[in-house]
């Protein structure tokens, strides 16, 4: 059953989609990052500071994007796929800390997921200011620009359960017309001052950094940063778009992302000087006449940048689900694609805490000092994890050294710069980010502390018990096929918990199912165990499968065994009222999941105790598992059985002894 992924291949197409995909954050980044370079030097810039900002931006977009990301990240593939789960899922078997650092890089980039929106469509918006029938109207003020803001966020957020897939044919040529119109704006600015390709060496922007002339300190790298944000995109969408389509295309994006800067950098040359409240110099720098087209392509792009990171938050919640380090989630998939997904919960929370980011700081050029901080986590991550993989699976710790060494000294130098900016707004990065982290770890622990110390028994003495159990005849039976869901692996032993809870049902033929997640991303394999009556079944599947179509799964199961003479066939009683599995000739079926408690009597730690109730809690207002495997219409049965946690504490009893006959008590 298993099924490749096919992804676009290298040409024309393929490069078309890597555009729409892939760069739309890269591609914003002219619109905000000048103006944000422009600031930290007081709102105007002498020649020096310009040429040594934009060598400094023109080196780092070199070393970080092209360098660390196009040619040695994307060759770290886990199947095709990149990201931070591809690193993880190579090295967690070499390296046990690796889930921390995993862990870390997810909730960094969950966190940029509701500053991309707020930052792309804010800066976007703000460019109606550069045209003079808008920013010259006593109708324009900051605070409609935060409306609108706010407005078009909400529209975004409120349509992603419809998917992109109707729409994603116009992301790669949208994509392509922005590009093209910045790099055709940058080429026309740099033809009326060439002299600002000084900035092409090296030692102006290091010189400039180290100098007293520079008011923002290291500070000013993170402004620089903010040029290269979305670089970790190239890798994370590797899978969706295929590593040479993205090593195709990027000469020519970067080309046109290098001519805007530039562009801009001689537009600042000609003394040209911007407040906190003015458009971007990207806009000021056009013609009047082109200025509406522009703001126009801007906030496409915008939108377009933002769709990708909340489809990636998708893909990287599922992911995280599918690990054990997010409850179970309600997914959708309202795509065509295998790969769409959309998870009600995660869209509800991003777009709510993307409003409030857009109305606490009511300004893209305010945002900034918390946009940087989490991508820059995330791609610190993406070295370790690196590093990890090239000397414990590659076995190869003095190159690990090598090319690592230098990625993560550039990643700390960022991250030095961007904690400069905590208190200025950085706090709020930290804060999501946190909560984050939290919810994994509390969901790890807590399912570890679920799985741990369970009683067994084997798979044929259970079998045994349930021959006995259905030959009883006292009991109706609950179907035909009791299939009971649980999280083991195991194809030899059962769980008591497990069993008892089966015992406790009459049915024809039981079941054992687990669903388990493979390190690839695409796939469905499954592996049996016949004992009797009782069925022990493991299917595999990619972390991008949906597993709410587990009845799919079954039905598929069930027919293989039924050709195999591995099942016998039931013919349905009432054919024209059969359900699709009674006509298939399995029978009947009904679906068992257990809801674990903290047992009171419990002999395990107080801190334990806490963590699985707070546990417990988050799974109970994440989702309801019925809504996880799409079961709701299968009337399944919730049996409730205590989390095995230990041997449980005796308790001494004192028996008071009545006198029979005056009614006096008596202690004994």
């Amino acid at each position: 059953m298993a099924e490749s992924h096919a992804r676009p291949a290298a040409g024309p197409r393929g490069m078309l989609v890597a555009v729409g995909i892939v760069y739309g954050d890269l591609a914003t980044s002219p619109v905000y990052a000048p103006k944000a370079l422009m600031i930290a030097q007081g709102g105007a810039m002498d020649r020096e500071r310009i040429l040594d900002s934009l060598s400094l931006v023109f080196w780092s977009m070199l070393l970080v994007v092209t360098l660390k990301y196009v040619v040695v990240a994307m060759n770290a593939d886990n199947d095709g796929g990149g990201g931070v789960f591809a690193l993880f899922s190579s090295v967690r078997a070499a390296w046990r800390p690796a889930a921390v650092f995993a862990m870390v890089g997810a909730a960094a980039f969950l966190a940029d997921s509701v500053f991309t929106p707020a930052v792309s469509v804010s800066s976007a918006v703000e460019g109606l200011a550069s045209i003079p029938a808008v920013g010259g109207s006593p109708a324009w003020t900051p605070r409609l620009s935060v409306l609108l803001t706010v407005g078009i966020v909400t529209l975004l957020f409120a349509v992603q359960h419809a998917g992109s897939h109707r729409l994603g044919g116009l992301f790669g040529p949208v994509m392509t017309i922005w590009l093209a119109a910045m790099g055709g704006v940058g080429a026309v600015n740099l033809a009326r001052d060439p002299t600002v390709l000084a900035a092409l060496d090296p030692t102006v922007g290091i010189r400039f950094l180290l100098s007293d002339a520079n008011k923002a300190g290291v500070g000013l790298m993170g402004s620089v940063f903010l040029a290269l944000t979305g670089a970790e995109a190239l890798y994370s969408d590797m899978g969706h778009v295929g590593r040479a389509n993205i090593r195709l295309t990027w000469p020519a994006v970067c080309l046109m992302l290098q001519l805007s800067y530039f562009g801009q950098g001689a537009w600042m040359l000609a003394g040209h000087r911007i407040g906190a409240a003015d458009a971007a110099p990207f806009f000021l720098s056009a013609p009047a006449p082109a200025r509406p087209f522009l703001v126009a392509l801007a906030l496409a792009a915008g939108v377009i940048a933002s769709q990708a990171l909340i489809s990636g938050a998708f893909t990287l919640t599922a992911a995280a689900d599918g690990l054990g380090w997010l409850p179970r989630l309600d997914m959708r998939y309202p795509g065509v694609s295998r790969g769409q997904i959309y998870i009600p919960a995660v869209c509800a929370a991003l777009g709510a805490l993307t409003v409030a980011v857009v109305l606490y700081f009511r300004s893209s050029g305010a945002m900034e000092a918390a946009y940087g901080l989490a991508l820059i986590v995330a791609m610190l991550m993406d070295t370790i994890l690196l590093a990890a993989r090239l000397a414990r699976v590659r076995r190869h710790p003095v190159l690990a050294a090598a090319v690592c060494g230098p990625f993560a000294a550039m990643d700390l130098l960022f991250l030095a710069a961007a904690a400069g900016k905590f208190v200025e707004g950085g706090y709020v990065t930290a804060l999501v980010w946190t909560a984050v982290f939290a919810l994994f770890r509390v969901c790890s622990r807590g399912s570890r502390l679920e799985r741990a110390q369970r009683g067994r028994l084997r798979a044929d003495e259970l079998a045994r018990i349930l021959a006995a159990a259905k030959a009883d005849e006292r009991r109706d039976a609950v179907a035909d096929n009791l299939i009971c869901l649980t999280a083991d692996t195991s194809m030899r032993d059962v769980e008591k918990d497990v069993a008892a809870a089966m015992i406790r049902h009459r049915a024809g033929v039981y079941w054992l199912l687990t669903l388990v997640q493979s390190a690839r991303p695409y796939g469905r394999e499954w592996r049996h165990a016949g004992y009797g009556c009782l069925h022990r079944v493991v299917v595999t599947l990619g972390y991008r499968e949906p597993q709410f179509h587990l009845r799919r799964y079954m039905r598929a199961i069930m027919a293989d065994l039924l050709a195999s003479g591995e099942l016998v066939r039931i013919e349905p009683r009432w054919p024209r009222l059969a359900s699709r599995s009674e006509r298939l000739g399995a029978g009947t079926v009904r679906y068992m999941l257990l809801h674990r408690v903290v047992g009171p009597e419990s002999a395990i730690p107080d801190s334990d105790r806490t963590l699985l109730r707070l546990h417990r809690w988050i799974k109970r207002h994440a989702g309801r598992p019925v809504e996880w495997f799409g079961l709701e219409s299968d009337d399944p049965i919730i049996e409730t059985v205590p989390v095995w946690t230990g041997a449980e504490r005796d308790v001494p009893m004192t028996r008071i002894r009545t006198d029979a006959g005056h009614g006096d008590v008596a202690r004994g």
